[in-house]
């Protein structure tokens, strides 16, 4: 039988340079696809499984439409089933459904789609993975990251359990993506490299079938293996024949980055990012639904330049500084005319329901309500029945001798001590605590560092008989950073504890968290479409020196020693079988347990892309400077704590978190109307999208609900609102402000003196060894050569950028074949 091979391509749209810049190479590699699909009718090549792709090769080269059409429907060229290849741990729920909806879509306008999720360099994945693909009809999985086997007793071929129990057939890159690439710059070697590969791998293979894969990171030059080889080209949907039926079962979440990095510390790389990103999100989720109510379709355009910014080197803030820049200026922009798009579409809606004037509360909570609530400028009864609107009733001003900084409802009790840290329950919450950062943009590493938090003002700002609001300031000073806070703590007669942060920072290699000394427990993190139940610390990771039987398998970078950074998306919690105490947070997505209490992290400051670090082997990505990545500037974000006699995955539990992450808004409403409440749906369930005139809703309690069992993924007609539009004013009154003051990037005079230092360098060395024709030589002297690019982009980037670009691409390409050629000529020594 002829081996078998996938020809792919995995394209960055955007890393170490723009897509502005990548877009304008799709034509010349489009036109190298369309010639060899011509010469061989056995061709067939994969496009990342991402239509963005293609979006943006017809924006460049509009002309090749038809031609490309042509070879989607022959099945020469493979697309979809996403519309990006985001990060799953980052965005919420809503992406993650609208990216497979788009890739769908625009793959079926193509003419079809490849039905096989393909996830070669995603940095993990969600415990939900397996549940979405089935909902949108896809029932085999590609991955690389993330996957750890039981006493490495590693196969190829595995089911993917879900948390819910759904299951996917999945396949597992044991030897990476590129293990067959770039033949045609060693053609003498070629053979040599197919029985080599296949030696090392055929083990692995419970069908008998190898998976060899020739293609890489933005690929200009695509080739026909067949051209070199006897073998065989596949499709994914192909592979294998025949899906054995003795394969071992991994369940939930594949964050492990025992065989390939996950790199965690993407999780708190260039956090200003996230926060944007998830507001942004909140609002495209809001507009979506307001849309619905009024019996409009929402705008996909905007969606579509979101998701665009969720590619994983993007959201994951590891790309060269201008790509982040112009992340930031979209994230601007879409604030703008979402704002206004939401002001509109709400006056819409309150016409239609013929409210007459005054103040209401809008929630999109479907759960009811019936207490007083703060949201640190005003304080109303909160008296809801599911999401619509309602009228409000406002709090007057206390006036009372009592100064003591201390609240007390029917959740908890809590008071401030002198130095400003808050006793919740008896339980410290809001410290603040620094650390020395050594890691980069992929990974995390911190050592202990001397720092002073000093308290500059601690005093009530507002109180009445149900709300108390407290204003604070503090200075985290040390040799690493000065980093000043404004913050705005909010106590009222639900059990959160709103904490309200404007954090002012200057300095680098740091890392700022927030820590709750939550004692011990279970650990419980919101994810998407879950509550994941997790350890404390993943320990179990290979050493930095691989056993004998992984040698010359594993060759990308991989985590070691210990892991304690957890993704998270609005919640930890803690539970004792009693009581959760919980860390809520919007847009912050990393955490660590140390010392019976859960630290976020608000600040994580780096000026490189990669470098060496501990706790890491291999080469995760360019050697470049950034630093944008620093993080200096004024930032806001939106913190809360909360302690309730409830499991994290019950009903009351999710009725909180949820007024926490979709918070009411106050309106001012002027009109004629006569109507005082108007009930657009209620629900046990909470929801997470919308999907036409239906609403996506997710089971995440312990029981079946509503007629979904736990964890199960499910819709809910909504009904919009019809008859005609009563003329109304309407001002919203606390809209949800951009969360970035200010954003500071300068390059530091150091920093540039050792670029041009290390430059010369590695020059000097190159040129010692250019000539030589020796494997090691030849591997050697393309590192060099590739190190010196990323430098010299990092310097130039503003100049000339896309000729440095596409030479780094191209030194970039040659140092991998040479990472496979250096492994086959030392394991012939060997032998």
């Amino acid at each position: 039988m002829k081996e078998k091979v996938i020809v792919h391509n995995h394209w960055d749209r955007e890393w170490f340079t723009t897509s502005e810049v990548t877009s304008r190479w799709l034509g010349e590699f489009f036109f190298r696809v369309k010639d060899l699909s011509e010469r061989n009718p056995d061709f067939v090549y994969v496009m990342d499984g991402q239509t963005a792709v293609i979006e943006d090769l017809l924006t460049e080269n509009p002309q090749v439409e038809e031609d490309l059409k042509k070879l989607v429907e022959e099945g020469k060229l493979l697309i979809g089933p996403y519309y990006t290849q985001i990060d799953w741990r980052i965005p919420k729920e809503p992406s993650i459904l609208k990216n497979l909806e788009i890739g769908l879509k625009d793959s079926e306008r193509f003419g079809k789609c490849m039905k096989v999720g393909w996830l070669l360099d995603n940095f993990g994945h969600i415990s939900q993975g397996p549940q979405l693909h089935r909902l949108f009809g896809i029932e085999k999985v590609f991955l690389w990251r993330g996957v750890s086997f039981e006493n490495d007793e590693i196969s190829q071929e595995f089911l993917w359990k879900g948390s819910d129990g759904t299951a996917v057939q999945a396949i597992f890159l044991v030897g990476g993506y590129r293990n067959l690439y770039n033949l045609k710059e060693t053609k003498e070697m070629a053979e040599k490299r197919l029985k080599h590969e296949k030696k090392k791998l055929e083990r692995f293979s419970r069908s008998g079938e190898v998976l060899l894969l020739d293609g890489y990171d933005i690929d200009l030059s695509p080739e026909d293996p067949q051209e070199y080889l006897r073998i065989k080209i596949v499709s994914p949907e192909d592979f294998p024949e025949r899906f054995p039926g003795d394969v071992p079962v991994l369940s939930g979440e594949l964050l492990s980055g025992r065989y390939a990095c996950t790199f965690p510390g993407t999780l708190s790389t260039r956090v200003y990012l996230k926060l944007e990103s998830d507001l942004i999100e909140d609002l495209l989720k809001l507009e979506d639904i307001l849309s619905a109510l009024n019996g409009e379709k929402p705008q996909e355009i905007l969606w579509r330049e979101y998701l665009k910014t969720l590619a994983h080197d993007n959201i994951c803030g590891v790309c060269v500084d201008p790509v982040h820049e112009k992340m930031g200026r979209t994230y601007r922009k879409m604030y703008f005319l979402l704002k206004r798009s939401v002001e509109e579409k709400l006056k819409e809606l309150s016409g239609k329901a013929r409210l007459k004037s005054g103040l209401y509360v809008f929630s999109l909570s479907p759960f009811p309500y019936n207490h007083w609530y703060c949201d640190g400028e005003r304080t109303v009864r909160l008296r809801t029945d599911g999401a619509g609107f309602f009228r409000a009733e406002t709090a007057s001003q206390k006036r009372e001798s009592n100064k003591a900084l201390s609240w007390k409802n029917d959740y908890y009790e809590a008071h401030f001590e002198k130095d400003g840290s808050l006793l919740l329950n008896g339980k410290r919450a809001g410290v603040l605590n620094l650390f020395e950062e050594k890691g980069d943009t992929y990974s995390t590493f911190v050592e202990k560092t001397d720092f002073s938090v000093i308290l500059r003002r601690l005093e009530i700002v507002s109180r009445t008989e149900h709300s108390m609001v407290v204003e604070m300031e503090r200075s985290v000073q040390s040799h690493l950073c000065h980093v000043e806070t404004k913050e705005r703590i909010v106590f009222d007669e639900t059990p959160l504890v709103k904490w309200n942060l404007v954090l002012d920072t200057k300095g680098k290699n740091y890392k700022l968290s927030m820590s709750y000394e939550t004692g011990t427990g279970e650990i419980f993190a919101k994810m998407p479409f879950d509550v994941v139940k997790r350890k404390e610390k993943d320990d179990c990771l290979l050493p930095e020196s691989l056993p004998e039987s992984l040698k010359g398998i594993l060759l990308a970078a991989r985590e070691t020693g210990v892991v304690r950074e957890f993704p998270f998306q609005g919640f930890v919690s803690i539970y004792d079988g009693k009581m959760s105490k919980t860390f809520l947070a919007k847009g912050l997505r990393e955490y660590w347990m140390e010392n019976k209490r859960v630290h976020v992290t608000l600040v994580r400051s780096i000026e490189w892309i990669a470098k060496d670090v501990k706790g890491r082997v291999g080469d995760a990505g360019p050697m470049m400077y950034v630093p944008g990545a620093k993080c200096e500037g004024s930032f806001s974000m939106r913190l809360s704590f909360m302690e309730l006699e409830s499991h994290p995955r019950s009903e009351e539990f999710f009725r909180w978190y949820t007024l926490f992450d979709c918070p009411p808004l106050f309106l001012e409403i002027e009109s004629d109307g006569e109507e005082s409440e108007r009930v657009l749906f209620k629900s046990k369930l909470p929801w997470v999208g919308v999907k036409d005139s239906s609403l996506w809703v997710f089971n995440p309690y312990l029981e079946e609900v509503e007629g979904l069992k736990p964890l199960q993924i499910g819709t809910r007609r909504i009904e919009p609102l019809s008859g005609a539009v009563r003329p109304s004013e309407l001002s919203i009154l606390n809209f949800p402000e951009f969360p970035v003051l200010r954003l500071e990037s300068s390059p530091e005079d150091e920093a540039v003196d050792l670029l041009k230092k290390t430059i010369s360098e590695l020059d000097a060395e190159a040129s010692r060894l250019s000539g030589k024709d020796d494997v090691k030589s030849k591997h050697r002297y393309f590192s060099l050569l590739r190190t010196k690019k990323e430098m010299e982009l990092s310097l130039f980037h503003l100049q000339s950028e896309e000729k440095l670009a596409r030479e780094l691409n191209e030194l970039r390409m040659k140092r991998r074949t040479y990472d496979y050629l250096l492994e086959l000529f030392e394991s012939e020594e060997k032998a």
